[in-house]
């Protein structure tokens, strides 16, 4: 026998009411501007063309999704195009500022158009000169100086056969090219010393062939970078001393790992990586720009995702996961951000 189900219209009519007040308030939530200061802005990066800056720059887009601003894929582009770009507004921010080295990459009026932040990773940014170990212990180098003053350390590292240290460089265009050439112009090197400024993957590669090879060879490199990884500073290779370069014995850095002396004169100041973004976006978005203004980035993690897309491969899609697993590994600070965020925005 069935029994008729008897519906009770005062009930039924509050469990409407109610279910409809809980959709409203769901809805009202997703929506709040409080919590998603960015909802209907597009915005577009820019992101550096060499690869530590790719979990940097993935970082910033996840953060910048939790405010929810929609965020196009960052366009990979060369220092001096990406701060152009932002002066004019086709890109509205740059995660990979390092300066003071890529000060002379700045376009005239910089300053008027767009806005740099403090670092969000202070002197992380290592670079200078490394000579393989066995090299260095055959021929008891400490630095540059050994290639001016010493004829039979020029004659090791000649690999061109011209009288002169081939030194694996820069290519033209970036911040290390003009500061390798300045180096040399400066103490009078030319003679001396040969600036190989092909692209730097060419020329890691051959300084990295003829090291394996056994041959005396001197490089530039930096770091966080997986190019420390190919040659690590105190087991292949050591950093040697650029000394008179730097004008503040205050800049010699200490305890540099793999460094022929410690202090050492890296010949670069250590560079802070820095936001810069576009003065006209940030007006609009104060979520953004206190965002900008509280994300601090570990040096250590950077130069392990690094090495890790140098080991697997990674593309840069690939490497967004590893941005994500960071900002959760690190959720109650990451929190703080976005919430003083937030409050900017009100």
């Amino acid at each position: 026998m069935q029994h008729e189900t008897i519906i009770n219209p005062r009930t039924c009519t509050t469990a409407l009411l109610a279910a409809g007040l809980a959709l409203s308030m769901a809805g009202k939530a997703a929506a709040d501007p409080d919590e998603q200061p960015g909802e209907g802005v597009s915005v577009q990066p820019a992101v550096a063309t060499w690869t530590s800056a790719v979990p940097v720059s993935w970082v910033f887009v996840e953060l910048l999704e939790e405010l929810g601003y929609s965020v196009e894929s960052p366009t990979s582009l060369s220092n001096p195009v990406a701060y152009l770009a932002l002066t004019e507004g086709d890109v509205h921010y740059f995660p990979n500022g390092w300066f003071p080295l890529h000060n002379p990459q700045l376009p005239e009026n910089f300053d008027d158009y767009a806005t740099l932040f403090d670092p969000h990773c202070a002197a992380c940014g290592i670079q200078g000169y490394l000579v393989n170990k066995d090299a260095v212990e055959e021929y008891d180098i400490t630095g540059i100086n050994d290639f001016v003053e010493r004829e039979d350390v020029r004659a090791a590292f000649d690999h061109t056969g011209d009288g002169r240290a081939d030194l694996y460089g820069c290519p033209p265009g970036w911040g290390c090219h003009e500061g390798i050439n300045d180096m040399i112009e400066k103490f009078e090197l030319d003679d001396y010393i040969n600036h190989v400024d092909a692209g730097y993957s060419a020329n890691f590669a051959e300084a990295l062939s003829r090291i394996e090879a056994g041959e005396p060879t001197l490089y530039y490199t930096w770091g966080p970078s997986a190019w420390l990884l190919e040659l690590v500073p105190g087991e292949d290779v050591m950093w040697i001393n650029a000394p008179g370069i730097l004008e503040d014995e205050a800049e010699r850095a200490e305890g540099v790992e793999g460094a022929v002396s410690d202090p050492i004169e890296m010949g670069f100041v250590a560079a802070d990586i820095q936001v810069a973004a576009n003065n006209a976006f940030l007006e609009e978005n104060p979520a953004a720009e206190e965002l900008f203004r509280q994300v601090r980035l570990p040096l250590e993690w950077i130069s392990e995702i690094d090495g890790v897309i140098d080991e697997e491969g990674l593309t840069d899609d690939d490497v967004r996961p590893h941005a994500r697993e960071w900002i959760e590994d690190n959720r109650d600070t990451v929190d703080e951000w976005l919430q003083a965020a937030r409050e900017a925005a009100q």
